[in-house]
C-alpha cells in the first residue's frame, strides 16, 4: 500500500488574505487589526490541516505556516537576538523591518531561490521564548488530530548564520529542549528539514549531523527532508543515520526502504506520470517536494491557452494522489479521464547559431563627484493602481489608462528635477513588476492573474511561466520616446536584464535554461538598439537574482558563469563605447562571485548596504566598478535623518574610492510614499552639498 503526504504549501492564502490584513497591521498599528491578523493566520493554519487531513495524507505537518520568514520563526523562538523578553507580534515584525528603536536585522536570499530570510546574527543569549509552535501542536491534538512539526534543523539554522564558531553547543541544547517539550504534549514523529544537504559540506559538519541526529533519535522519530536536491556525496553518510529520509526522485541512487521519494517538484509543468511510476517502482511511501511553498495556489482561476500544460499547487496534489490510485491498482472512471486529457509540452525552441563573444570595456571614472541618482522606480499611488484595475476590468480603456501613466511620469520628471537630480528616470509606473511587464510583452511567455508566490514578508510576485520565446512586441519604445519629448536631462533607461527575468520565471526544462536565456538577452539587446537610435546614452539592466541563478552546488558554478556571463554581455553588444551601463543586485554575499562581476560588461553597479552596516563593500575595494552603494533601507519603514546618511555616505568614502562612488537608495522605491522620499532626498541633497563644500 502506497502512502503520499506534502511536506510544505504555500502561507499567503489562497487570495492573498495574509498580505492584507498584515500591511494593514502595519499601517495602523492597532488592537483591531492585530486580532484579524491572528484570526488569518488561524485560518491557513487550519487550511493547511485539513487539506492534508482530506487528502488521507500520512503526516499531517504544522510549523510550516510564518507571518515573515521561516528562518526568523526560529530565532525569534530561541532568542538569536539581543533581547530578554518575549517576543511579541510587534516585535518579531521589528526584527524584519526596523522601527523608531530598533534597525532592522540583516537579509539575504535563502540558497538559490528569491525568497529572503532574516540572518541570524547573535546566539550569545540563547533560551526559549515562547511556545507558539507548543500552542499550535495542542490545538490541533484538540481536534483528534495527530499532526507533525515541522522544523528547520540545527545544523541548517547554524549555517545560515552569520557568527557561528563554537556556537553548535548552544543550538544542540535548545533544540534537545524544544524536542523533549514536543514529545510530552504526545507527538510521536518530527521532520527536520535540512536544506545545508544540497550543497558539499565538510567533514565538520558532517560530524555535527551525526552528533545532533544520534542524540534526537533516542528521543523520538525523525523524518530528514531537504527543500533541494540532496547532492548525493551527502547521501552516503546519511545512510548511518537511522531515520527516515526524503529524497528527490532525481537523486540517482540505490533506494533502501528508508527512502521517502518526492516524486513532484516545484516546476509547473506537468510530469509524465507513467515514467514517474516506472521510476519509482515499489516504494512505499511518496510526496510532493518540500519547495513546493514556491508555487502558486491553483491554475483553474487562470485563463489562458498554455494552462492545459501545467500544474499549480492544488493540481500537483490531485497528480500526487493519482500516482497512489495507479500505485494501489484503485483508478476509476474519472481518473481515466483525467489522464486521457493529461497534456505535455513538447514544442521545441529554435534559436540561430549565430553566436558572437561580446569583449568587456574598459570602465570609465564618475565625471561628477558623488552623483546622486536612483534605481528606478517611484511610488505608485492609489490612482495608478485604481486605474490599472480599471482597465482590467475595461472600466476605462487603453488610451485613458495610458495617458494617466504619462502624466504620472511627467509629474515624476518635476520632482526629480525640483530635487536637483542630475540622471532622471521615468519612475516605472506603467510597470506592476519588473519582470511581469516585460514577460506581457514577449510572445511565448504567459502571465497568470493570481499566481503569486512569496518573496519576503508581504512582497508577493507574479512570476511569468515560459514554455517558449519566440519574439518580443515594442516594450519600451512608447514610454521613453515619451520621456525624451519631456525633457532634455539626462535619462537613465531601466530594463530587466535576461538572468532576473529567467531566475523569477518558471519555465518548463531547465536542461534547456541557458538557451531561454540568451533568446532574453537577445530581446533586450534589441530594445537598446532602439533607445540608442533615439539618442538614449545611459542603460541599467537590472540583474538582481545573478548568484540565486547559480547551483546550490559550486562544483557546477564554473560552466554556469561563463553561461549566465555570456548571456549578460550579450545584451550589452549594440551599446557605444561611450555610453554607460549600469546594474543592480541586492541582498547577496558577493565574496565567491566577486571574480564573476568584475568580467560584466557594466560601468556602474548598485547594491543594497544599510542592512549590512556598508560591510559588504569590502569586496569591491580592488574593482574597477564604479559603485552606487544603498545609503538607506527602502525596505524598512524607518525615514533616515540626516545623522544617519551623512555617517552612511562616510562609511562609504572611507571604504571606496570618491571618485567611484554613486550615491542611492538600496533598491526601487515603488513601495514607498511620496512624504518620506521627499524628506529623505531633501536630507541626502543637504548633506551631500556640504560634504562637496568641505572636501571640493
Amino acid at each position: 500500500m502506497t502512502n503520499i503526504y506534502c511536506l510544505n504549501s504555500p502561507n499567503i492564502g489562497k487570495y492573498r488574505e495574509l498580505k492584507k490584513i498584515t500591511e494593514k497591521y502595519w499601517k495602523f498599528n492597532n488592537f483591531e487589526n492585530l486580532k484579524n491578523l491572528i484570526m488569518i493566520s488561524k485560518k491557513i493554519k487550519f487550511e493547511k490541516i485539513f487539506y492534508q487531513l482530506n487528502n488521507n495524507f500520512c503526516y499531517i505537518n504544522l510549523g510550516d505556516f510564518s507571518f515573515y520568514d521561516s528562518v526568523l520563526d526560529i530565532s525569534c523562538m530561541i532568542n538569536s537576538f539581543n533581547n530578554n523578553n518575549i517576543i511579541n507580534i510587534k516585535k518579531y515584525f521589528s526584527f524584519a523591518r526596523g522601527n523608531d528603536n530598533c534597525s532592522p536585522c540583516k537579509m539575504t536570499k535563502y540558497f538559490n531561490t528569491n525568497y529572503h530570510y532574516i540572518i541570524p546574527d547573535n546566539l550569545n543569549n540563547i533560551k526559549l521564548l515562547n511556545n507558539n509552535l507548543f500552542n499550535d501542536l495542542k490545538n490541533t491534538l484538540k481536534l483528534g488530530i495527530l499532526p507533525t512539526p515541522i522544523l528547520l534543523s540545527p545544523i541548517s539554522y547554524l549555517f545560515l548564520c552569520i557568527n557561528k564558531k563554537n556556537m553548535f553547543k548552544n543550538i544542540l541544547e535548545i533544540y534537545v529542549l524544544i524536542i523533549k517539550k514536543i514529545k510530552k504534549i504526545g507527538i510521536k514523529e518530527i521532520i527536520f528539514e535540512e536544506p545545508i544537504l544540497c550543497c558539499k559540506i565538510n567533514s565538520n559538519w558532517k560530524k555535527l549531523f551525526c552528533l545532533f541526529y544520534n542524540e534526537i533519535q533516542k528521543i523520538i522519530d525523525i523524518l530528514i527532508t531537504s527543500s533541494f536536491k540532496i547532492n548525493i556525496k551527502n547521501l552516503h553518510f546519511l545512510k548511518n543515520i537511522n531515520c527516515n529520509i526524503n529524497i528527490s526522485l532525481n537523486n540517482k541512487i540505490n533506494l533502501f526502504e528508508n527512502f521517502h521519494i518526492n516524486i513532484i517538484d516545484n516546476e509547473l509543468s506537468k510530469k509524465n506520470i507513467f515514467l514517474v511510476i516506472k521510476k519509482i517502482k515499489n516504494n512505499k511511501t511518496i510526496s510532493l517536494s518540500n519547495n513546493i511553498k514556491y508555487i502558486p495556489y491553483n491554475l483553474y482561476i487562470e485563463n489562458f491557452f498554455n494552462k492545459k500544460y501545467l500544474s499549480f499547487f492544488f493540481q500537483k496534489i490531485n497528480e500526487l494522489k493519482l500516482i497512489k490510485q495507479i500505485l494501489n491498482k484503485n483508478l476509476n472512471s474519472y481518473n481515466l479521464l483525467y489522464l486521457i486529457n493529461f497534456k505535455i509540452y513538447k514544442k521545441k525552441l529554435f534559436i540561430t547559431n549565430n553566436f558572437k563573444k561580446n569583449k568587456k570595456k574598459t570602465n570609465k571614472l564618475n565625471k561628477k563627484l558623488l552623483i546622486n541618482n536612483t534605481i528606478g522606480s517611484f511610488p505608485q499611488n492609489k490612482e495608478i493602481k485604481i486605474s490599472r484595475k480599471q482597465k482590467n476590468f475595461f472600466l476605462i480603456n487603453k488610451l485613458e489608462y495610458e495617458n494617466i501613466l504619462k502624466e504620472n511620469i511627467y509629474l515624476c520628471f518635476l520632482k526629480q528635477i525640483k530635487l536637483n537630480y542630475k540622471i532622471l528616470v521615468h519612475g516605472e509606473f506603467e510597470r506592476t513588476d519588473m519582470v511581469e511587464y516585460f514577460a506581457n510583452n514577449i510572445n511565448g511567455i504567459d502571465v497568470t492573474k493570481n499566481g503569486w508566490v512569496q518573496s519576503y514578508g508581504t512582497r508577493y510576485v507574479k512570476p511569468p511561466i515560459i514554455l517558449n520565446i519566440e519574439k518580443s512586441l515594442n516594450i519600451t519604445n512608447e514610454w521613453f520616446i515619451f520621456s525624451k519629448n519631456i525633457t532634455k536631462k539626462k535619462i537613465k533607461i531601466i530594463l530587466s536584464g535576461p538572468i532576473t527575468i529567467l531566475k523569477w520565471s518558471f519555465f518548463n526544462n531547465t536542461k534547456i535554461k541557458f538557451l531561454f536565456c540568451f533568446k532574453l538577452s537577445e530581446i533586450i539587446a534589441l530594445e537598446i538598439l532602439k533607445m540608442q537610435k533615439i539618442g538614449f546614452n545611459l542603460f541599467q539592466i537590472d540583474e538582481p537574482t545573478i548568484k540565486e541563478c547559480l547551483n546550490n552546488n559550486k562544483e557546477k558554478w564554473k560552466l554556469e558563469i561563463n553561461n549566465f556571463l555570456f548571456c549578460f554581455n550579450n545584451c550589452t553588444k549594440f551599446i557605444k563605447i561611450n555610453n554607460e551601463i549600469h546594474s543592480h543586485i541586492c541582498y547577496s554575499f558577493f565574496f565567491d562571485i566577486i571574480k564573476f562581476i568584475n568580467k560584466i560588461n557594466i560601468d556602474v553597479l548598485s547594491i543594497e548596504s544599510v542592512r549590512e552596516k556598508l560591510e559588504n563593500l569590502n569586496i569591491f575595494k580592488k574593482t574597477n566598478l564604479n559603485l552606487g552603494a544603498g545609503i538607506y533601507d527602502v525596505h524598512s519603514p524607518i525615514i533616515p535623518y540626516k545623522i544617519n546618511i551623512k555617517k552612511n555616505i562616510y562609511l562609504f568614502m572611507n571604504k571606496i574610492n570618491f571618485l567611484k562612488i554613486w550615491i542611492n537608495p538600496d533598491c526601487g522605491l515603488k513601495t514607498r510614499n511620496w512624504y518620506e522620499l521627499n524628506f529623505t532626498f531633501i536630507n541626502i541633497n543637504n548633506v551631500l552639498n556640504k560634504i562637496k563644500n568641505i572636501y571640493f
